[in-house]
């Protein structure tokens, strides 16, 4: 039997709403869940609008663009019956990203996504999504996303934590996370998340108001250091510490010394703290 095509983002984004209402006792598989899609091919003319709206200049279907299908697959296993967890309210930590070959345009890329439940030092529970993309039988594309699952939230110690700063070889910028450009990138890559959106709603899960897209900030990181080495990226890791709120300004900061390969982050002007760290290679 051939694999069925991913689905929409968005009619994926409403089919999770019903999620909230799964049974929290229930478990993941041991063994995990896996399935397999196929996109037949890619909407070159939504890659231009991707690219525009972070003014990449580059010619190729750019790495952070592969996160939207990424992100499609993963939320298609999600809404397997045997995923226990409420899709609304799971919190991204982490995701790596890397090209293993060159898309072509017009072949179709299939698309294998597996989930594996695992618990970290600290006791937090999370599940780690991988998803392979290939053509005719060529690896193309991996991601890994690390998604905690919520819990109640532990109590922090008094006194304000010392200011987080960029290494001396650091390039920095300033940059602000304006309500109308995060709006912008829901539309572009169909994200229409709620905590994104709606500060109502954004608070229900903790959140004083709406946060920004963790991979609208990986989006532009991405567009900066390739502008400054000159080469695309072949590979990008993003650890999410904190959330970065709409309607607010940060530093980000990324290896100006390197040619291949470096470190980043992104510094929050409200508190001095990281809310963003990472790496990337080209």
């Amino acid at each position: 039997m051939p694999p069925q095509l991913l689905p929409p983002l968005p009619d994926l984004v409403i089919k999770s709403i019903a999620s909230l209402w799964r049974k929290p006792t229930s478990a993941l598989p041991a063994s995990g869940l896996v399935n397999h899609f196929q996109i037949e091919s890619i909407d070159m003319a939504h890659v231009a609008r991707y690219r525009r709206f972070f003014d990449d200049r580059g010619q190729q279907v750019p790495l952070t663009y592969f996160y939207l299908l990424a992100q499609r697959a993963q939320i298609a296993l999600m809404l397997d019956a045997r995923f226990p967890h409420a899709i609304p309210g799971l919190i991204h930590t982490c995701n790596k990203i890397r090209f293993h070959g060159v898309y072509q345009e017009g072949i179709p890329l299939g698309v294998e996504v597996s989930v594996l439940s695992i618990r970290r030092a600290d006791g937090a529970k999370s599940v780690v999504f991988s998803v392979d993309m290939s053509q005719g039988g060529r690896r193309i594309v991996g991601c890994v996303s690390e998604y905690r699952i919520p819990r109640r939230p532990r109590h922090n110690p008094a006194g304000q934590p010392r200011p987080e700063t960029f290494p001396e070889t650091f390039l920095q910028e300033d940059w602000a996370f304006e309500k109308s450009r995060c709006r912008r990138y829901a539309m572009i890559s169909s994200d229409f998340n709620p905590i994104h959106l709606s500060s109502l709603l954004a608070r229900t899960f903790g959140f004083p108001r709406a946060i920004a897209h963790g991979m609208y900030s990986v989006g532009r990181a991405a567009v900066s250091i390739e502008r400054h080495t000159g080469r695309p990226l072949i590979e990008l890791t993003a650890y999410f510490r904190r959330p970065i709120l709409v309607a607010s300004k940060a530093s980000f900061g990324f290896e100006s010394t390197a040619t291949s390969e470096g470190d980043f982050g992104i510094i929050l002007a409200s508190d001095q703290q990281l809310a963003i760290t990472g790496s990337w290679s080209c």
